[in-house]
């Protein structure tokens, strides 16, 4: 019988490998695929082996694997959503809960969202000072974050609402911060997870110790439990009236059931809505953050991303977010920034046995990663441009439509992102009005041919050194609408009364 046994890899240091992964993980990949190729293994400070796939027919293996084989519980993931979060969960009851916890995220109950937010994303806008610097991953996180806390409770701008965004916002900043990270990694992010979470749990029984209040971590615990309090109010609110929850995805999801009836446990529903809230602001974050970069370097996609939406605009009689995430060039911006930065470079499993992938064995105790952003960058897949971006790759007579093992950027298989339509939903609409309503200038503009190096914050990519933009103009709401009594007349420009 055959050995499992790992791919060749880097043979420096762990944490000389760790640092080069966090500091410029794209560049660091390149690396690797260039020496090792398709297949190679990264070893990190307390970590069990990565080993990264590069190959579409081993990525189908991995997303083909069965629940025995592999166990996310394992993930090297520090934050704690909770002990039985989806994310961490396996076997059957992943797949009950999966299949319970979806439907608020998509179909009709996203339709009905969809105006709202349009509507926060406009009110951000009108917020925006003139020549003032923002960094973009800031502003688009704290846009993504209005429109969470929106879809949770079903109100805006309310009391409560303010009061979740301060909270989830600090919580969210100080679990996912780089100390934490760093402290998660050396602990072993499994046990740092189960450690943190028997930390909060003595925190609600009030057992907790004064040592608890002097560890490092103290504060994440304290404000996750503040966070559990705001959203244990409101299942018992849903719960006491159900005629009367309305159409938050928190009161929707503080009212679902098992097979048997029984209603999910309340700390359930807490770990599944802290789930929803970092994945659906960490990664939205990043992938909005890369495209704004991609649209300040590459001004001539810009102006056909505005042209179509005030196209959009004209022949709608204003602005329709349904008919503007359906816009074809928009979408084709979107899924080429997603192919060659993506917010995370890989699918990752935690083999529970030896496995076959492809040509490998791999042992146990090995964490294997469908690597997304080699595979989208392979020039056999998409051609000799690869590695530039090219909207229209994905349109036209002859657009490419590669499989979902050449292209995965919200994962794959049963464990495929369940908030992707969501997420895809907001940042079309955010584009599309970026593009219509404001105008940035930053350092990266066309004449200045430089693409910034990746980083790793919170384990999504973003540009190293943040996307600093200062805002040269804003333009009002009603920018580019027909006159709604005169629509054959040309009207003034709306941008006279903004100078």
């Amino acid at each position: 019988m055959a050995t499992a046994q790992l791919p060749p890899g880097p043979t420096e240091a762990k944490a000389i490998q760790a640092y080069k992964l966090g500091a410029g993980i794209f560049e660091y990949l390149d690396e690797c695929y260039e020496k090792y190729g398709e297949t190679f293994t990264i070893k990190l400070p307390g970590l069990d082996p990565q080993v990264w796939v590069a190959n579409p027919d081993m990525v189908e293996d991995i997303f083909k694997l069965k629940p025995p084989q592999y166990d996310q519980s394992k993930l090297p993931f520090p934050i704690d959503a909770g002990d039985d979060a989806l994310v961490f969960i396996n076997n059957e009851f992943h797949q009950e809960t999966r299949k319970i916890i979806v439907p608020p995220f998509s179909g009709s109950p996203l339709k009905k969202r969809i105006p709202m937010m349009h509507k926060i994303i406009s009110n951000r806008l009108d917020g925006l000072v003139l020549g003032e610097e923002y960094d973009m991953r800031h502003l688009i996180s704290d846009i993504m974050l209005d429109i969470i806390v929106y879809t949770l409770l079903d109100e805006l701008d309310t009391e409560r609402f303010h009061l979740y965004h301060k909270k989830l916002l600090q919580w969210i900043e100080t679990s996912s911060s780089d100390a934490m990270f760093a402290l998660g990694t050396l602990y072993g992010p499994g046990n740092f997870r189960s450690m943190l979470n028997r930390s909060y749990k003595r925190l609600l029984n009030n057992t907790n110790s004064r040592i608890d209040n002097l560890l490092p971590w103290a504060k994440s615990v304290k404000l996750k439990a503040e966070v559990a309090e705001l959203i244990r109010e409101d299942i018992r609110k849903a719960r006491s009236n159900p005629d009367a929850a309305g159409e938050g995805v928190l009161a929707r999801t503080a009212l679902l059931c098992w097979s048997d009836g029984e209603l999910l446990s309340e700390e359930k529903v807490i770990s599944e809505v802290n789930t929803m809230l970092i994945a659906g602001h960490e990664t939205s974050a990043s992938t909005g953050v890369w495209y704004m970069m991609h649209m300040l370097t590459r001004p001539d996609v810009a102006q056909k991303v505005k042209d179509n939406v005030m196209q959009s605009v004209k022949d709608n009689n204003g602005f329709d977010p349904h008919k503007i995430i359906a816009d074809p060039y928009i979408n084709a911006c979107f899924q080429e920034a997603q192919r060659l930065t993506p917010s995370t470079v890989g699918s990752m499993r935690h083999l529970n046995q030896d496995t076959q992938i492809g040509n490998l064995y791999l042992p146990a105790k090995t964490n294997v990663l469908a690597t997304n952003y080699i595979i989208h960058r392979r020039e056999d897949i998409w051609g000799h441009d690869a590695k530039q971006f090219k909207p229209e790759r994905w349109m036209g007579d002859n657009p490419c439509t590669p499989s979902m093992f050449e292209y995965f950027p919200f994962g794959g298989g049963r464990r495929v992102c369940m908030g992707s339509q969501h997420a895809k939903s907001q940042l079309r609409i955010l584009f599309a009005e970026f593009a219509r309503r404001v105008e940035f200038t930053s350092k990266y503009d066309e004449h200045n041919n430089q693409f910034p190096r990746s980083q790793q914050i919170a384990g999504q990519t973003s540009p190293q050194g943040g996307l600093l933009v200062k805002v040269a103009k804003v333009r009002p709401e009603s920018y580019g609408i027909p006159h709604p009594y005169n629509n054959n007349t040309p009207q003034p420009s709306p941008l006279a009364a903004v100078s």
